[in-house]
């Protein structure tokens, strides 16, 4: 088979080609990811959590595949249906390819049954493969049938890439040119720190474990509260989460120093997935203790309170960033110098209690306050706007007595 090659470097080659039907059916694999890793079910041997593709809209293969039978079979005249490359991968261990002096390059597809990974064009495929299916035994098809054998996809190769660069590859044609849920995005990249492929994404990997454990630990109070991909309980999107914590762990967040910790050593690593989550724990269950009233009494959507918006975990997210920015700096009104990672569970649940004593509620004035912000009648019931969010952030901070920067 002939393609022109496009790159070159060392073990990483790309060519473009076009590639009948009846060649590609039965050696691509049809992949997904099936659930995000934050869910509460977790397999450790589950080959899905390494794919990257988005779950199959049924309803767009449906319409990819009237589309064809539309365009291909009904039109004699039109052969060209998708102007756009599908994306392949093969790894092969043959890469010397023989090539002329205009890049043309003779290559063999390989043989092997679900071999070759779809990085992007995966409905297309499935919608050609599945009217296939559809004609295969029917009489007086002929003719359609071979017209769909031959049909030439174009196509563009990867060669000598791995899941992670597939991935990437896949992020840049879906997260930035088309809309794909960014919870999807965080998912591939929060998974696996890549030394030496993607050093920036530490703050990442550092987040995304974070906000899994909050997600899935009985430990956490927060247990649930993310949506995955193919769950109809939870509240918020892996997204919002994910960007939250990245905000803490960014250069003007409170815990900017985490992310290098992270990098020095095992040890630092260690420490910091003993260290960090207990901090949120802390407080969040705090939060749950001093407002009950208004927590949920499940993850199902039936029980969404205040509490479970963007707006108000956002700003209580935003406001414990701050906590432990003013803790470092020894500027929290009646405290010591403290980095609260060092601290007990237990000493840093008595300084949220302390903290947020203006909303005990056990008092009436706790109450009346906790009604006020978190109530039916409250200002927060409608829409997480940032701009919400951020006034939110700021009358909890006045009402707990901490100093906000001017801006």
């Amino acid at each position: 088979m002939k393609a022109i090659e496009l790159y070159r470097n060392n073990d990483h080659i790309i060519l473009v080609t076009a590639i009948k039907f009846k060649d590609l059916k039965n050696i691509v694999k049809f992949t997904q990811r099936m659930s995000s890793n934050w869910s509460d079910k977790i397999f450790e041997n589950d080959e899905s959590s390494k794919f990257y593709q988005r779950q199959t809209n049924e309803i767009r293969v449906k319409n990819i595949k009237k589309y064809i039978l539309e365009t291909l079979l009904e039109n004699s005249e039109t052969e060209i249906l998708f102007p756009s490359s599908m994306i392949l991968s093969i790894n092969s261990d043959h890469n010397e390819f023989t090539k002329d002096k205009f890049n043309v390059v003779d290559f063999d597809l390989p043989g092997e049954q679900e071999s070759c990974l779809i990085v992007d064009g995966q409905h297309r495929m499935k919608a050609m493969y599945e009217l296939y299916k559809d004609l295969e035994n029917k009489l007086f098809e002929e003719n359609n049938r071979e017209r769909i054998l031959n049909y030439k996809f174009n196509c563009t190769i990867l060669f000598g890439y791995d899941i992670w660069e597939q991935a990437k590859i896949f992020a840049s044609v879906n997260f930035n040119q088309k809309p794909v849920d960014k919870s999807l995005y965080y998912d591939i990249f929060g998974e696996v720190p890549k030394s030496g492929k993607d050093e920036k994404l530490s703050n990442l990997y550092v987040a995304h474990e974070l906000g899994k454990f909050l997600n899935s630990s009985s430990k956490s109070p927060l247990k649930g509260f993310v949506k995955n991909f193919i769950s109809n309980s939870g509240f918020i999107s892996q997204a919002f989460l994910t960007e939250q914590i990245l905000t803490l762990l960014s250069s003007k967040g409170g815990w900017n120093d985490v992310v290098e910790d992270f990098k020095k050593n095992e040890q630092e690593r260690l420490d910091l997935h003993k260290k960090l989550p207990k901090v949120f724990v802390a407080y969040f269950n705090t939060i749950k203790n001093e407002l009950s009233d208004y927590w949920p009494n499940s993850i199902e959507k039936k029980d969404s309170t205040i509490l479970t918006k963007t707006t108000s975990l956002g700003a209580f997210l935003r406001l414990l960033g701050k906590i432990n920015e003013l803790f470092k700096l020894g500027l929290f009104p009646n405290y010591d110098k403290t980095d609260l990672k060092d601290l007990t569970l237990e000493e840093l649940e008595e300084i949220f209690k302390d903290i947020f004593k203006s909303f005990n509620k056990n008092s009436v004035e706790g109450q009346e306050l906790s009604k006020k912000y978190f109530g039916e009648d409250s200002n927060y019931k409608g829409g997480g706007s940032v701009g919400l969010q951020s006034k939110l952030y700021k009358e909890l901070a006045k009402e707990i007595g901490i100093p906000l920067d001017k801006n």
